[in-house]
């Protein structure tokens, strides 16, 4: 699917690329030394350091009008602290639906490479892009680094979440084993779990590629959407994931809690803000469009009526 492909024995197993991520930092990281990422950044990566007692570090993504871009001069001076250790790397990028050119990968990997970090790439929306679009693994761009490890599954794709398997590939054969050892499942994995993957990777192409042109889809009605009804809000159609990423906050400035906000007078969950990612996050929200249509509408009516009532009414 990437023109790529690595040695069997890098090849190992977690319930999740979350749990690894929280096995991984364990391994390589002491008590006083950091992990690094960059922002807006999915929650659970600052859990990882937080539930290690390691300090986690930002480097802020350059926000354009909903486009969103590396500030390559900042990630390259926060890796240079002697404390840092790992960076955390998203590709594609979530929450921000952002893909990456192969020349931009291989900068991030150079950084990585100048500080001897070890570089964590957690790829599992790589199936996910644009129709037409293709995933270009951090592997590929950087084919020789022996501190690299992908995080991938087939659980984001194919809705199999909670089938709870991921594909973990390590290079560095000291850190498979110490992985491997720390295993916290004692080398268990579902049976099922590893059928539905194979089935899905094996015979799942062309239902992937029907979904894909229905996400295109509802990403061009909610732009439409927005572009009509939420002028104020900022929204640009990401090339990857079914999570839209959409700055709300100008709508209303003064709202603090939008989750809380929408649930309370909309009836629509959503997430969002500083609470779920991590900095560079306020005043956004994150939709789920892996739906039909049909409800997606529904919901951002709700949206748009909540926000003239408050308008209305303040």
């Amino acid at each position: 699917m990437y023109d790529w492909e690595f040695p069997e024995e890098q090849l190992t197993y977690s319930t999740g690329v979350i749990p690894a991520l929280y096995q991984l930092v364990e391994l390589l990281c002491q008590k006083d030394e950091k992990v690094l990422m960059l922002s807006p950044a999915y929650g659970f990566f600052q859990h990882a350091a937080e539930y290690n007692h390691v300090e986690y570090v930002c480097s802020k993504l350059k926000i354009d009008k909903g486009h969103f871009s590396i500030d390559f001069a900042d990630l390259a001076e926060k890796a240079k602290d002697s404390k840092v250790k790992v960076l955390i790397w998203c590709n594609p990028q979530n929450p921000s639906g952002n893909t990456w050119s192969e020349a931009e990968l291989k900068q991030v990997a150079d950084i990585a490479v100048a500080n001897d970090l070890w570089l964590i790439s957690d790829e599992i929306h790589c199936d996910l892009l644009r129709s037409g679009l293709k995933h270009i693994p951090m592997a590929k761009a950087e084919p020789d680094y022996d501190k690299l490890i992908t995080c991938m599954s087939a659980s984001k794709t194919f809705n199999m979440a909670g089938l709870q398997f991921s594909d973990i590939i390590i290079r560095n054969k000291e850190l498979r084993e110490a992985y491997i050892g720390r295993d916290k499942n004692v080398g268990f994995y579902n049976p099922l779990s590893m059928a539905a993957h194979q089935a899905a990777y094996e015979h799942g192409s062309e239902w992937l590629k029907q979904l894909k042109a229905y996400l295109d889809g509802n990403f061009r009605f909610l732009k439409d959407f927005i572009d009509k009804n939420l002028p104020e809000a900022e929204f640009e159609i990401p090339n990857a994931t079914y999570l839209a990423w959409v700055k709300i906050g100008p709508c209303i400035p003064e709202i603090e809690d939008w989750p809380g906000f929408f649930a309370n007078n909309a009836g629509v969950l959503l997430e969002g803000g500083d609470d779920l990612f991590v900095g560079n996050a306020k005043g956004y929200i994150r939709l789920n469009l892996a739906m039909p249509r049909a409800i997606i509408e529904k919901g951002l009516n709700r949206i748009k009526d909540a926000i003239e009532a408050y308008k209305k009414n303040k």
